[in-house]
């Protein structure tokens, strides 16, 4: 191959296939298949009580503006202080950067900076809470990470460290498992070693931990 040959314009066809590449990469970068996006939207659907089409505009909405499928606190703080959220018209205003600090601790688990959509949704489900009954059903949404309706000893760990994270308490270990005993045993009325959704909100202030979270 001379070098004419070598660095000469690319052919449409080439042009193309690497259009083709880069789309199949971003996609794959994404690690969502059309499957696990719908399972997705379902189970996002139960826990936040949103329609499954306003979840699929948000999520279309969400990829446009974060196509790797990560938001990073500063532009979740940018959407929330420009006075506007994906599809809606307000979010947060000046409490922006105080709520993204409070939830970035618990959604930001492995400290990447930065939240995936079902994430983002359960974030922004937060500045609906009113009652106690609602903090409460988002407590167990966010921590029910599997969607199964349950929550089991290591969900209740991240639950607890969450909790604590959120309102800036550094806690040890011991304290930690102590906080876990305390949950389990107030609020698993039929001792199956899980908790479920009912369990929660109908004893979850029997908790000492809990009661003084919410209410202390």
């Amino acid at each position: 191959m001379n070098s004419e040959e070598k660095f000469a314009p690319m052919s449409k066809k080439s042009q193309a296939r690497k259009k083709v590449s880069k789309k199949k990469k971003r996609v794959k970068h994404t690690g969502r298949s059309e499957a696990a996006v719908t399972k997705m939207i379902k189970s996002l659907a139960m826990k936040t009580e949103m329609s499954e089409e306003s979840l699929r505009q948000q999520y279309t909405s969400f990829m446009g503006i974060c196509p790797d499928g990560s938001m990073s606190k500063r532009k979740f703080i940018e959407l929330a202080e420009g006075g506007r959220r994906i599809n809606e018209k307000k979010l947060m205003g000046e409490e922006a950067e105080f709520l993204a600090d409070s939830l970035f601790r618990v959604f930001d688990d492995d400290k990447s900076g930065s939240m995936d959509f079902p994430e983002y949704i359960m974030a922004l489900n937060a500045t609906r809470i009113n009652s106690p009954e609602d903090k409460l059903k988002w407590i167990f949404n966010v921590f029910d990470r599997d969607g199964g309706g349950t929550i089991d000893n290591d969900e209740i760990s991240s639950m607890v460290t969450g909790l604590f994270a959120m309102s800036q308490i550094d806690i040890s270990e011991e304290e930690i498992k102590d906080c876990c005993e305390d949950v389990m045993g107030s609020i698993d009325v039929d001792g199956d070693g899980e908790i479920t959704r009912q369990e929660f909100i109908e004893h979850a202030m029997n908790s000492k931990f809990i009661y003084n979270m919410l209410c202390g």
